[in-house]
Order: structure tokens, then sequence, then C-alpha cells
């Protein structure tokens, strides 16, 4: 007669350690965009449509810390900082306020019999 066979244990699968998440550490730049980004958005002068523009700026301001000595990505970083901080002013009160004189203006005519 055979012997009968002994039970296998299976391996337990080894734990792999997750890395527990590291808050980026940013440049002097990448630093005031972000506070000058917080700033423009708690102003309002920032919405989401803004979004590349910002992701630009922190793009830019990443790569002028790492490269500090290059004065094409500081011109390039100083253009796009100043085109992000541009006040903005789409006309519509102007054009709100040209509407109501029009409006306040024009009556129906007096339809003579």
């Amino acid at each position: 007669m055979a012997a009968p066979k002994k039970a296998t244990r299976k391996a337990a699968p080894k734990r792999v350690a997750t890395p527990k998440p590291v808050a980026p550490i940013y440049g002097r730049n990448r630093t005031a965009v972000n506070v000058t980004v917080t700033a423009l958005q708690d102003s309002g002068r920032l919405v989401p449509a803004d979004a590349a523009r910002v992701s630009m700026v922190e793009s830019l301001a990443d790569a002028v810390d790492a490269d500090p000595g290059n004065a094409s990505l500081w011109r390039e970083f100083r253009q796009a900082l100043d085109g992000l901080m541009v006040e903005r002013d789409d006309g519509i009160d102007e054009f709100a306020a040209v509407l109501g004189v029009l409006q306040s203006a024009m009556v129906d005519p007096e339809v003579s019999r």
C-alpha cells in the first residue's frame, strides 16, 4: 500500500511595503508660485479655466529651480508669470452699462391713428 500524501502548505504571499506619501519639496520659485496662485484664486482673479496656464507657470518654476543659470528659462518663466498675474478685463461691465443705456432710451413709439 502506498503511504498517504502529506498536505503541503502554500507559502504565504510576501508582503510588499507600500511607501508612505511624502509631501513634495519645491524650490524657492515653485513655492512662490504656489503662494501667488493661491492668492490669485482667493481674490477671484483665477478661475478653473486658467488651470493650463497655472500648470505652465508651475512647470517653468520647477525648471528654473532645477537650472537657475538658464537665462532663457528665466525669460519664459517671467513672461508666463506676468501673463498669469495680469488683471483681465472682459469688458462685461462696460457692455452691460451700454446695454442698460440703450434699453432705457428705447421706448415703443406711440402709434397714431
